[in-house]
């Protein structure tokens, strides 16, 4: 009776093995280098009128205009008012600050044009690519948008509206406007791009999927698409496709260490264990403040399982990888768990006893290491240390049930039955519906109501 509950506790004991986390993983991959032209048409050729006595100056500046002179043309224009020239000027001379970047003044200018002549279209479409270029996108729209009911309807306008809309979140919008685009100029590889973003951003995976597959035939060296498509695949819940794609964008030389992390974490589920060390380790030996909380997310989940499945070898690499880190206490405590836990797998108790002990003075709430101190303490028979450890190690949610089931069972070995059944009481307030456990609660009273009838 005794043995075969000793051996029902002693197996409901049994920790499963850690596994890998399924937690949502991204691909980071950067955006184009967008690029919007300045209106196709020549400076100064416009539909508004110049008056009469404009004439002369509009011939003296015609040379430098030609011949790209914009400084010499603003020095011209800097002893006229802005408000006594005509529309025609003041929109050349919005254009000319323009492309000398002095996009304030710009903008001044072409207002002006716009107060006087309110559908000149040339003014609306500068003015919109002044506060484009300054990321004033709900400044741009209705510029952009008043050009194309103006009858201004070029690829240029409807890709630069529909980059408007993707970067106010509204991606459907942008997809319609860069279909449009395309249509107009279908070789245009920045719609492409801008099409493929819009249509990830509306969730569109299989058309995202269809049309990065054209671009990668074009460019199939070009690593932030297979970045892109390992991201797809990922939201298509096909990992192994990811990792591929994923993979190869690390051969092209992308070494975002973020995307070493990822792929490392999907190695760990579909490909190679040596290579998601590999990986890891590259990601330690280069990783920056800006990735630190990253990279010991990924420990956290990596360490745990290859210590579960016994792959000592594998974690001792990467924990003597991470002697050069600078972590925060908390995350030395971490450090110090695991390698406590590699040193009682390896049955180095001494430095095991060393570790945890420092993980708990750096962390005094680390369940892990309060648990493994206890059964360590178990197993050298200092009972009373074990209890200690236990009784903390149940005031903590993440290690409760396992701490009183493992204190239940040094109680079994004491055989303190009483005892034993009041934490398996506790377990089961939690956990009503342990059947083990109200298996093994009926056996524990069978037990103590013998003693009692022996004593």
């Amino acid at each position: 009776m005794k043995k075969s509950l000793i051996k029902a506790c002693s197996l409901l004991l049994l920790l499963t093995a850690t596994k890998v986390s399924a937690a949502e993983v991204a691909i980071h991959f950067g955006e184009p280098k967008w690029q919007f032209l300045i209106a196709n048409q020549p400076l100064g050729n416009t539909t508004a009128q110049l008056q009469t006595n404009e004439s002369s100056f509009a011939r003296s500046i015609q040379p430098l205009l030609e011949n790209k002179d914009y400084a010499g043309v603003l020095k011209a224009f800097a002893n006229r008012p802005l408000a006594e020239d005509s529309a025609a000027l003041q929109l050349l001379r919005g254009q000319v600050l323009l492309s000398e970047k002095d996009y304030a003044n710009a903008a001044d200018a072409l207002t002006a044009a716009l107060q006087k002549m309110p559908d000149l279209a040339l003014a609306h479409r500068t003015l919109s690519m002044v506060y484009m270029l300054q990321k004033q996108y709900k400044n741009a729209r209705p510029h952009l948008v008043r050009s194309i009911e103006l009858g201004v309807a070029d690829d240029q306008l409807y890709g630069q509206l529909a980059y408007i809309n993707l970067q106010s979140d509204q991606p459907f919008s942008a997809v319609a406007g860069y279909q449009q685009a395309l249509f107009l100029a279908p070789d245009n590889q920045q719609w492409q791009q801008g099409m493929l973003y819009a249509l990830m951003q509306s969730r569109a995976w299989d058309q995202a999927g269809a049309l990065l597959e054209q671009q990668l035939f074009a460019r199939p060296k070009d690593a932030q698409l297979w970045l892109m498509r390992s991201q797809i695949a990922l939201q298509q819940q096909h990992e192994g496709s990811a990792l591929a794609s994923l993979e190869t964008a690390i051969r092209l030389g992308d070494d975002d260490t973020a995307n070493l992390l990822t792929a490392a974490r999907l190695h760990l589920r579909h490909g190679s264990v040596p290579r998601a060390i590999s990986l890891l380790e590259s990601s330690l030996t280069t990783v920056t403040t800006t990735h630190s909380d990253q990279v010991f997310a990924a420990l956290d989940q990596i360490l745990p399982w290859l210590l579960s499945q016994g792959k000592e070898q594998g974690a001792a690499r990467l924990l003597k990888v991470t002697e050069s880190l600078k972590p925060v206490e908390a995350q030395q405590a971490k450090l110090n768990l695991y390698r406590g836990q590699l040193a009682v797998q390896q049955n180095h108790n001494k430095d095991a006893m060393t570790y945890l002990t420092q993980a708990i003075e750096q962390n005094p709430v680390l369940g892990e290491a309060l648990l493994a101190l206890a059964k360590l303490y178990q197993q050298q028979n200092k009972v009373q240390q074990a209890q200690l450890y236990f009784v903390r190690a149940s005031a903590l949610s993440e290690v409760k049930q396992r701490a009183l089931l493992a204190h239940a069972q040094l109680q079994i070995d004491q055989k303190n039955y009483s005892q034993a059944l009041g934490l398996l009481h506790k377990v089961l307030r939690d956990d009503p519906n342990r059947r083990d456990i109200q298996h093994n609660i009926r056996e524990l009273q069978q037990l103590v109501r013998q003693d009692q009838y022996a004593s």
